[in-house]
């Protein structure tokens, strides 16, 4: 999943570095547990999808969460959470083409299938499975979710505000572990960054303001 890899790398924001275990997976049980492999697949696209909403339009990390007819709580379904994911990411592009977002999530939808009927994580089995997919139709499905993952990270970066990263400001950081030394190796700037956030925006703001006091 190389095109993935080479997105996350350049992006270098909304904590992408998470999804690293998810590929070191997916290409380490393609020959071994090929069904692995499409599960993990799901698992991106699921999570790519959850993390655009969420940055696009507020939604919680985990999807939404309805009420079923008994009262009790029932996710959003895979398909829906990727077809709503991608028209929102559509957007901004002068064009939306509502029909290829429906197909792509009929597609999706078959992932997910296979992951309920193949995975070998997901879902405790009392016997052996029927039927265990290859190798190279895993690589098909690697190849789906590589491609449709990778242009959904794209447009992420292109349409989700900028996001502050503690990795953004390294002189600053610097400025506020000299101003407040802290005994071994805790980091004052990394501590206020973590706990107290909005503290630390304000922070950065004022400090700026200093430097360039003609751009206030």
């Amino acid at each position: 999943m190389e095109k993935l890899k080479h997105e996350i790398h350049r992006i270098k924001r909304h904590r992408l570095e998470y999804y690293h275990s998810h590929l070191d997976l997916v290409e380490d049980y393609i020959d071994e547990k090929p069904d692995i492999s499409i599960e993990t697949c799901k698992a991106l696209i699921e999570g790519i999808s959850k993390l655009s909403l969420h940055l696009l339009n507020q939604e919680p990390l985990n999807g939404l969460v309805k009420q079923d007819r008994n009262g009790g709580n029932k996710s959003e379904p895979f398909q829906t959470v990727f077809k709503r994911a991608l028209q929102e990411l559509q957007k901004g592009r002068g064009f939306s083409d509502a029909a290829l977002c429906n197909r792509f999530g009929t597609a999706i939808q078959y992932i997910g299938e296979l992951r309920n009927d193949h995975g070998d994580i997901g879902h405790g089995r009392a016997s052996l499975k029927e039927q265990v997919n290859d190798a190279d139709f895993a690589e098909l499905i690697i190849g789906i979710t590589d491609n449709i993952c990778t242009y959904m990270l794209r447009r992420l970066d292109m349409l989700a505000e900028p996001v502050l990263e503690y990795e953004d400001n390294p002189e600053f950081n610097e400025y506020l572990d000299d101003q407040h030394a802290l005994p071994g190796k805790v980091r004052y700037s990394h501590a206020l960054f973590d706990q107290e956030f909005e503290t630390y925006e304000i922070l950065l703001s004022d400090y700026n303001i200093e430097l360039n006091p003609d751009d206030e």
